[in-house]
This record gives structure tokens, sequence and C-alpha cells, in this order.
């Protein structure tokens, strides 16, 4: 029997080599993502912090995803966080040589921080003129100890970013909140700026990063009242490994007031390995006696069909026109290789 088509939501071929910090923050972003990294790796194939201090090759970073675990489609985002990073940490250029060199399996999110207007601006344009397939926004900077951030309802600097995206016929907008990365303050990441531009642009699809983390109950009426928003679980989906319970809530809360047509799922990889992730989902449960059950069609929505439809993309013609590359006939051959085998080789422990 066929499983679920999987389209990970947020993916993110990382640069958290020594070479590309930048000062402080930059030690301290990477403090933080590596914190939870030994909690969502079993023991027996965690990198160790000197390994995982490394730059993501794109050949490499499609292959850990697509050949070692069961998953489809990624979509893959552009990140602009050039206060701890040189490149952004998931730098433009590699995420739009995915999306060029795998055009069916890869969606690409272009990026931009409007707490560098004109350069957003700038780099926004260019990667549309790239062909991406939607656009990821992240709302906050640190500053020597300040955090600067900038609002989604700002009619004067994000209204105009978001009148281009709509312009060059882009109607998906993902955008990092309810989740606080470094010593930045949790103002930023509050989601009550989502409701006015949702309101003012509705073809455009507004998709809430990490949503779960914080403002549960904001997020519900979010997704409740507004059909073109969306709950993305990026590293939120990574409680069904280290806080079940606490899923249970969320996913309780979500799917009640938004139903399972809201929710994206993320395996936030490569920072946990993909297959971890895909395999502690696919046994996570809902409580007995639950008024909300994780029944097949609820899984099929999550772990692919929401975001296919956001992006228009017919499953069943995508299942075929995949059917004979390069990934799915080393799957059919040899079936998926063990976790980190497109990092380490033969010597994948």
């Amino acid at each position: 029997m066929t499983g679920p088509f999987v389209i990970d939501g947020v993916v993110h071929p990382y640069n958290f080599s020594r070479e590309n910090l930048l000062g402080r923050f930059g030690e301290l972003f990477n403090d933080t993502m590596y914190s939870y990294y030994p909690y969502v790796n079993p023991p027996e194939i965690a990198f160790s912090r000197e390994q995982w201090e490394r730059e993501w090759q794109p050949e490499e970073f499609i292959e850990t995803i697509l050949l070692e675990s069961a998953t489809d489609m990624i979509c893959v985002h552009s990140l602009p966080i050039y206060d701890a990073y040189r490149d952004g940490l998931a730098a433009i250029e590699k995420c739009a040589r995915l999306k060029r060199d795998y055009p069916d399996r890869v969606l690409w999110y272009g990026c931009a921080n409007l707490c560098w207007p004109e350069r957003a601006m700038d780099e926004l344009t260019r990667q549309m003129e790239m062909g991406c397939d939607g656009v990821k926004l992240y709302p906050a900077r640190y500053d020597e100890g300040r955090t600067r951030f900038w609002r989604l309802n700002d009619e004067d600097l994000a209204f105009p970013l978001l009148e281009t995206v709509r312009d060059h016929g882009i109607h998906n907008v993902a955008i990092h909140k309810a989740l606080p990365l470094g010593p930045v303050n949790t103002e930023s990441m509050r989601i009550d700026d989502i409701s006015d531009a949702a309101n003012v642009f509705s073809d455009i699809n507004f998709q809430i990063v990490h949503a779960g983390f914080m403002f549960v109950d904001e997020t519900k009426f979010l997704i409740a009242n507004h059909p073109n928003v969306y709950a993305t679980m990026e590293a939120s989906t990574l409680f069904c490994i280290i806080n079940p319970a606490g899923l249970q809530q969320i996913l309780t809360e979500f799917l009640l007031y938004g139903g399972p047509d809201k929710l994206i799922y993320s395996s936030a990889a490569v920072n946990p390995h993909p297959k971890v992730v895909l395999e502690a989902f696919e046994q996570f449960q809902m409580p007995p006696g639950s008024p909300i059950q994780l029944d097949d069609g609820v899984r099929e929505a999550f772990l692919g069909g929401n975001l296919a439809r956001l992006h228009n993309i017919d499953i069943d013609e995508r299942r075929r026109s995949l059917a004979d590359d390069r990934f799915a006939r080393h799957v059919a051959e040899h079936g998926y290789r063990r976790p980190w085998t497109a990092v380490h080789g033969d010597a994948a422990r």
C-alpha cells in the first residue's frame, strides 16, 4: 500500500560552520540550534558538536532527505539571519540551485527581513526573478543587546513588500513566529500582526512558521477565522519525540478550531534527521477518548496534502512524474539508506 505523499514543509541547507559565524550572536545562535539536537537524534546517529558545525552542500542535503527518509518533496527556505551568519544561515544561492536542479522535487521560498529594508527588497526581487515559489519572512534582528523588529501589518513597510510579492504572481508567504532563537525578546514573535495582512491580502496564503511553540490560543483563532492563514509546524512537530503530551494538546486545539486542512508538516531537517521525525510521527497517537484522532485522512493532509494544494500540485500526477527519477529508482532497488550516509558515505553509523 502506498503511504502518504510527504512534502517536508520547511527544510534548510544550513551553514553552521565556524567561519560563517558573526560575533557573539552567531555563537549564541549556534548554541541554541544545537541545544535540542541531542534530544531529537538518537545517540547512535547523532553528530558530535564538531561534526555538526559544518556547511551543508546542496547534493548531500537533498540526498539525506530523499534517499534516507520516506519524503517525496521538500520546501526549502532561504534564511536572512545576517546578524548571526555571513550567508544568512541558509544561503539564497544554495536554495536556488536545489530548485533549479530538482524542480519536481523542490519548492523554494526566497527570503527577506525588513530590518534591512533596501537589502530585503533587492534580494527578494532577485529571488522572485530566479523563480522562487514562495517567500519566507524573518521579523527580527539582534542589535548589540537590543531586538529590532518589524510587523506584518505595517502599511508603510510590510504592505509594499506584500504588494510586490503578489504582483510577481506569488501567493504563499511564510513568516517566522512563535519561536525566539537566541537572546531576542518574545514581542517580535507575536502573531497579532497577521490578521490585518491576511484580510487586506486575501489572495495570499500566510503560513505561521513554528506554530505551537507560543501563542497557541491566538493561532487557533487565526486559522479558524482566516481562510488564508495556516499553521506550519516546523520544530513543533518534534514534540512527538520530546513532549508527546504537549503535541497532543496543540493538535487538539489546532484541529478543533482550524480543521485538518490548515496544518503543514515540517521535520526541521537537517537539524533532526528527517527519518527520525517521520517515524516518530507515524507512531504518535492522540490520547484515547480525545475528540480528535489522527486518521489516515488527517495524516495525509498534514504530511503533504495541504502544502500540495497551496501550490496547485496534483499528488497523483506528481507521484507518476517522480516514479522514475534517480531518487525513486534508488529507493526501489536498494531501499532507504542509513541516516547520514550522504555525509559519512559507507562509514555511516
